[in-house]
């Protein structure tokens, strides 16, 4: 055998290939393009379409933001509630001023940082807002107020056991409105008055 005859067993005849359609030689041969009417149709479809995609993203990302200012300000409130509980848990003295209002003498730790202080702190939790004061240990007056809780919807907040005159523990519940949220959320905590002097 030469190579020209090695070329021919190697090249498939054309017998041997898959005819193509006559629709899909027709279609290739066409040069026709698509027209004014088909146009017209095609692009309001496709307006359409982009508008409901369009549509669905915006509302994924408006749920998205509110989901992320939710659990900011729940994040936020339950801070405040476990600030409050630890100052007050830590109290040599207390006096439960009213179920809106805390007074108490506390260690606390300085912005600054080092060890713990002792402070006279109160909680205020009136007009929609639960307010920390902070003043000189054993003094009447605050040098500092601070907001740690807003959004308060309740009237009573603080609760006394066994009673409001010598208590020894005290739950602490307040419905809060979160935004972003159609309901109040109730957060719920409470402290044992440990380190009182003379308990």
């Amino acid at each position: 055998m030469d190579a020209r005859s090695h070329l021919e067993m190697d090249t498939p005849r054309l017998s041997a290939q898959r005819p193509v359609p006559q629709a899909v030689r027709r279609f290739l041969r066409s040069e026709r393009g698509f027209g004014l009417v088909e146009l017209l149709v095609v692009i309001p479809m496709m307006a359409v379409v982009l508008m409901g995609i369009y549509g669905l993203y915006n509302v994924g990302a408006k749920g998205q933001r509110q989901n992320q200012d939710r659990v900011t300000s729940l994040l936020r409130q339950q801070n405040g509630l476990e600030r409050m509980t630890r100052e007050m848990r830590q109290a040599i003295s207390f006096t439960p001023v009213s179920s809106q209002v805390l007074d108490a003498e506390t260690y606390v730790r300085p912005s600054s940082g080092g060890a713990s202080v002792e402070r006279h702190v109160r909680y205020a939790c009136v007009s929609g807002a639960c307010t920390r004061y902070e003043g000189a240990a054993n003094g009447t007056t605050f040098d500092t107020s601070e907001v740690v809780i807003s959004n308060v919807q309740n009237a009573d907040v603080f609760f006394f056991e066994p009673d409001n005159v010598n208590p020894t523990y005290t739950a602490v519940r307040l419905e809060v409105k979160v935004n972003g949220a159609n309901n109040p959320v109730t957060l719920e905590g409470g402290f044992a008055l440990r380190n009182q002097t003379g308990s």
